[in-house]
């Protein structure tokens, strides 16, 4: 179970401590996020001046390969078999020859006659025609039908010098009076072609390539590089996207990589290339260290203000508490004497010299209650010693009755006796007699009522014997039947009154009928409104036994009133059975 100090300290850390490490996890959340898109929405720009820029160089050599197949000189070279023709084309086309010399992305130039044969500028081993009619890049070539086709680095790459990248840009040369194949050309381009376009991309670590459908890294700066794979987790999700960035492990290490398509491409099965700009999260994440070392350095200062708050206020509150508890504990057990001390804090203070007058005004009510209990005893013992006494009320019911006996008055008589036994149960006891006793207290006063009313009215009585020795509280049956008699027999008439007693459910009832007038509806409701304002005329005595059983019961028993005019009255009264354990 935690202290209260312990509880203190505990809502301080969850109430305060917590929300601003979240602030400050959510904060560097939220920033790292709009950091790497604002990167990658700037890395995408400059892919973009790179693509364009790719695209002219990618047009330039595309645009000297136009000028090639289209030029006269080359149209003349293959459609003649005559093979010092090409020596002619060396004397005479100086021109040309020396723009393809001066042009320094082109490494080499080659072409192939229809008929067989092969030419190139270098003194370099090239593949006979045979051997490029067999391979796949020929095949490309005629596929294209003069459009330029391109091999990359990572493709396998018949013409290029061995320990050297390069990309190969093939023709078809067409007759361009008959469009007849004339030959081919083949432009070896050196891997330089795009290193100044890619410098651009080139911060830091950071870096950028050119990568096919397939992954194949075609090209990069880093020449390392160049014919291996691009290996990252979701690099599914940048096939199947244009453009967009993501965060994934590149050659081990954590990576913002943003991508886009390119719009170069090779004429191959796999033309469609990618530009992807890979740039390492430790130099992003710099940019934002300083929110995460505020979010520490914050919660590190709340850390040492809990320190701070617990040791110079929570411990004195806590203290004052304990303190409260237990003199509160002392005062419940009766110990009244005891103060509490004084607290410099204000509040506590306040509070102690609250509790220590809440305390001294007690002790002086309990002496003002036990005072007046004991002048209220004194009083009642004076009024008992002050009362007739019972021996000597019913020793002269027995002299009267003792008289009217030897006068002959039986009616007297019997009255008399019927008065003592009325008395006996009215004055003795407790709040509850048995049901025999009760119905004993009835009979008595109905016998004393028959003489009254001139034996106008007769009554019976039938009770369980279950019943008999069962508790219940005492003069609940007398008040109602003096109800009967004074409302329910009309004069010159004979009433009947029937009392009957049994157990139902584990409740005890009894039924008192009549065969009196009865009651209409309005006095019905107003009976039955037992809780509201008592009558003013008629009703005391119902009202008067209802109250006294739900005091004593409980609202779960009482009486319940039948009846309609000129067909008597039935009133229920229930109350609990105790069994054989009731005192």
């Amino acid at each position: 179970m935690l202290r209260f100090q312990q509880k203190m300290i505990l809502a301080f850390l969850l109430f305060i401590l917590l929300p601003i490490t979240i602030l400050g996890l959510v904060s560097y959340k939220i920033s790292s996020a709009a950091l790497q898109q604002k990167i990658s929405n700037q890395t995408v720009q400059t892919l973009k001046a790179v693509d364009r820029n790719v695209m002219a160089s990618v047009s330039e050599v595309n645009a000297f390969s136009d000028y090639v197949i289209s030029s006269s000189e080359i149209q003349s070279y293959l459609n003649t078999n005559d093979e010092t023709s090409m020596i002619e084309f060396y004397n005479k086309q100086q021109a040309v020859a020396g723009m393809m010399l001066g042009n320094s992305q082109i490494a080499d130039f080659i072409l192939y006659r229809e008929s067989g044969g092969a030419t190139h500028l270098r003194d370099s081993d090239i593949p006979t025609f045979k051997k490029f009619r067999s391979s796949t890049f020929y095949r490309q070539i005629l596929h294209e039908k003069g459009r330029p086709v391109w091999l990359t680095p990572s493709e396998v790459q018949p013409f290029a010098q061995a320990n050297r990248f390069s990309f190969t840009l093939g023709r078809v040369v067409k007759d361009i009076n008959t469009l007849n194949n004339l030959g081919y050309v083949i432009l070896d381009v050196n891997m330089d072609l795009f290193d100044s376009i890619f410098t651009d991309v080139q911060e830091g670590t950071a870096y950028g390539m050119l990568v096919n459908q397939s992954g194949k890294i075609i090209y990069s700066l880093n020449r390392n590089l160049i014919g291996k794979s691009f290996a990252i987790d979701h690099f599914s999700n940048i096939q199947a996207k244009k453009s967009g960035y993501l965060i994934d492990n590149w050659n081990g290490e954590k990576s913002l990589i943003t991508y886009m398509s390119s719009g170069f491409h090779t004429g191959s099965s796999a033309s469609s290339l990618m530009i992807i700009s890979v740039k390492p999260w430790k130099e992003i994440s710099n940019d934002i260290t300083h929110i995460r070392n505020m979010t520490l350095l914050m919660v590190g200062v709340a850390l040492i203000i809990a320190g701070l708050f617990n040791l110079f206020y929570l411990k004195r509150i806590s203290l004052f508490i304990q303190e409260l508890l237990k003199d509160m504990k002392l005062a419940e057990k009766g110990t009244l004497s005891i103060r509490m001390k004084r607290y410099k804090i204000k509040e506590l203070e306040n509070i102690a010299i609250g509790f220590n007058n809440m305390i001294a005004r007690i002790q002086r009510l309990l002496k003002e209650v036990e005072t007046e209990q004991e002048r209220k005893r004194e009083a009642q013992f004076k009024v008992l010693q002050q009362q007739i006494n019972p021996h000597f009320l019913y020793n002269t019911l027995e002299s009267i009755n003792a008289l009217a006996s030897l006068n002959g008055q039986k009616d007297i008589s019997k009255m008399t006796i019927n008065l003592g036994k009325l008395l006996r149960i009215s004055i003795n006891g407790g709040y509850e007699v048995t049901v025999k006793n009760e119905i004993r207290h009835v009979m008595s006063y109905l016998e004393i009522q028959k003489v009254r009313y001139d034996h106008r009215f007769s009554y019976e009585v039938e009770v369980e014997k279950a019943l008999e020795n069962q508790p219940v509280l005492k003069l609940i049956l007398q008040p109602l039947v003096e109800n009967i008699l004074n409302h329910a027999f009309p004069q010159n008439s004979t009433g009947i009154i029937k009392i009957t007693g049994t157990i139902r459910k584990r409740r005890g009832q009894f039924f008192i009928e009549d065969n009196g007038k009865g009651m209409d509806d309005n006095v019905l409701q107003k009976l039955h409104s037992f809780e509201k304002e008592r009558p003013k005329q008629g009703g005391h005595g119902i009202h008067n036994v209802q109250e006294r059983l739900e005091l004593y019961y409980g609202k779960d028993y009482g009486l319940m009133i039948c009846s309609s005019e000129n067909n008597g009255t039935t009133i229920r009264i229930s109350f609990p059975i105790q069994g054989d354990n009731h005192v």
